[in-house]
């Protein structure tokens, strides 16, 4: 029942290998007229500040309608959806149960109150880790290991995507890292089909960042990235009202996603950059009216991944033509859009219409939302002079010259929870070859390994890789006996194919690490060995590796800091 009441989009690799990363977003639910409630003057006016996350200004309207019609169970209910945004749980649930009391029976107050009631049991025993503009609350445990590298990465965000988009939020923003499934489902209503079938790891509702630990993932996943990613949605709803429509709020949050680090990177991984040159090819794209009102609603994880593509590069396209500021200038464009005008006689939203089967209310279990319309149309007519239709067709004629890459055998995976069963990472990789010889040729170059007869392993592997040149286990596998036998030149090469293949790949860095020191190349070992932390920070060698660097280059900070990680992950 809440997957409906709370229908959300969502991202990854971001999602991402995933790909975004993602954000959730539902859109008002018609309402059988024998459920509607009528709701006192001021009510929908509050919830519309609920739902744009202007809480200051929804609390002060409850406060002034206490003070005109005092009693009214419909101002508890209120209070509690605005202590509920707010994060102060407990607090919500008295003010929703003394409604209630007031009013039994009322479905949409016990379906808010049913989700505070999971929220609080996913956050019991949690802990808050401060920063300057964050409060992250984390399960105490192998997590505290994420809390010093994901407070930089949050705080570098807020700073960069400030100067971009012109936001800076002046309240502490709320950041909720889960270590499981299921308390993330409980919290976030996304479930383990959308975290394995469209790479939804992280989401940004209910006026908060959430996402999972990537110790809850197989391999770990671009949770830096996700973190980042989730925020510029945070943001993208202060700034519009909550008015921005999906297409846009998940191109900015791809286009942004990773300009919170140090050193430039591009915006697409390579498995989305081979859909959209797919895509490009066959002229077959997703419109961005069929994204509403969520990506997961598309046929196929590859559907998704390619409307992400699709919009990252339509906020690129608006960032390089439209001028300096475009971003800034058309997300106020969409926030300040008056609102559309109904015909005569039509009644507002969660009014009363006996005309009418079904209605819409203003719902406070549906609080992502500020309500349809949500369009981009009047940013873009401002920035653009087009409406949606014409700048489809302006950004599909720019990408037409766009020097976009084929990547052969690059695609985009999707994040695996970590299996409750026995079956290990070997069974995986195994299942994901689709030739048998060359899963054959996989398994006795692992028992060779196994047996330290690394010389014959490698020749299996060599000889599974061509026909699977493709496969991440396989040239990892390779890569790291010919870093043993010092075959350092040789392991590059494998290595260097891998990160075009799949950058999101720890192992990958790891053997780059490994190689460069080696090799003689400790800044490009640093880089590589920082690189891990950013997908799987729980390899313990990793921090050794990076507590030696730090040590040697008398950098305390960043040494402490190691140390730190290393005693937690060893009380585990």
């Amino acid at each position: 029942m809440l997957k409906k009441l709370f229908a959300g989009f969502i991202c990854a690799v971001g999602v991402a290998v995933f790909a975004p990363p993602a954000w959730a977003h539902t859109v008002n639910r018609a309402v059988p007229l024998s459920q509607a409630v009528a709701r006192p003057d001021g009510y929908r006016a509050v919830v519309d500040e609920l739902r744009a996350w202007n809480l200051t200004a929804a609390k002060g309207k409850i406060e002034a309608l206490k003070a005109k019609t005092p009693g009214l169970a419909e101002w508890l209910a209120l209070s509690g959806a605005a202590d509920y945004l707010e994060g102060r749980y407990a607090e919500s649930l008295a003010n929703l149960n003394a409604a209630l009391k007031k009013r039994p029976g009322d479905s949409e107050w016990l379906e808010l109150r049913l989700h505070v009631r999971q929220t609080q049991t996913a956050m019991k025993g949690f802990k808050a880790y401060k920063t300057a503009h964050f409060d992250i609350w984390y399960e105490p445990g192998e997590d505290a290991v994420l809390l010093p590298y994901l407070g930089d990465a949050l705080e570098k965000a807020y700073t960069s995507y400030g100067e971009i988009l012109g936001v800076w939020p002046k309240q502490r923003i709320r950041v909720e890292l889960f270590s499981d499934s299921v308390r993330f489902h409980r919290s976030s209503t996304l479930s383990r089909r959308d975290i394995e079938e469209k790479g939804a790891v992280g989401v940004c509702k209910f006026n908060k960042v959430m996402f999972l630990s990537p110790g809850a993932l197989l391999r770990g996943y671009r949770w830096l990235d996700t973190a980042a990613h989730e925020y510029v949605h945070y943001i993208i709803v202060l700034a519009t009202k909550n008015r921005a429509p999906i297409w846009l709020h998940e191109g900015i949050a791809k286009y942004l996603e990773k300009k919170w680090r140090d050193e430039e990177t591009g915006f697409l991984h390579p498995g989305e950059e081979a859909l959209l040159f797919k895509a490009r090819e066959t002229n077959n794209y997703v419109p961005f009216k069929k994204m509403e009102p969520s990506l997961i609603y598309l046929d196929t994880p590859q559907e998704v991944h390619l409307a992400y593509a699709e919009a990252a590069s339509a906020v690129d396209f608006i960032n390089r033509k439209m001028g300096e500021g475009a971003l800034v200038r058309l997300l106020a464009g969409i926030k300040d859009a008056p609102p559309p005008q109904r015909p005569q006689g039509v009644p507002a939203l969660g009014e009363h219409n006996p005309g009418m089967r079904h209605q819409r209310r203003a719902s406070l279990v549906e609080l992502e939302s500020t309500g349809p319309p949500q369009s981009a149309e009047p940013g873009l007519r401002l920035v653009a002079g087009v409406d949606l239709g014409g700048f489809e067709k302006l950004w599909i004629e720019d990408l037409k010259k766009r020097p976009l890459r084929k990547h052969a055998g690059s695609q985009v995976s999707l994040p695996k929870l970590k299996p409750k069963g026995p079956m290990s990472e070997r069974s995986i990789d195994l299942a994901a070859l689709k030739s048998a010889v060359a899963r054959r040729r996989m398994r006795l170059g692992d028992r060779l390994s196994f047996r330290g007869r690394m010389r014959a392993a490698l020749i299996e592997y060599r000889r599974a890789l061509r026909d699977e040149p493709h496969s991440q286990p396989l040239l990892n596998r390779a890569a790291q006996i010919e870093i043993h036998l010092g075959m350092i030149p040789q392991a590059e090469r494998h290595i260097k194919k891998a990160l075009e293949v799949d950058p999101d790949y720890a192992m990958t860095h790891v053997h780059r690490a490994l190689a460069s020191e080696m090799g003689g190349k400790a800044a490009r070992a640093l880089k590589a060995w920082e690189e891990v932390l950013q997908i799987n920070p729980f390899i313990r060698v990793v921090h050794e590796r990076l507590l030696a660097h730090y040590e040697r280059t008398g950098d305390a900070e960043k040494a402490k800091r190691e140390r730190e990680a290393l005693r937690i992950m060893s009380s585990r």
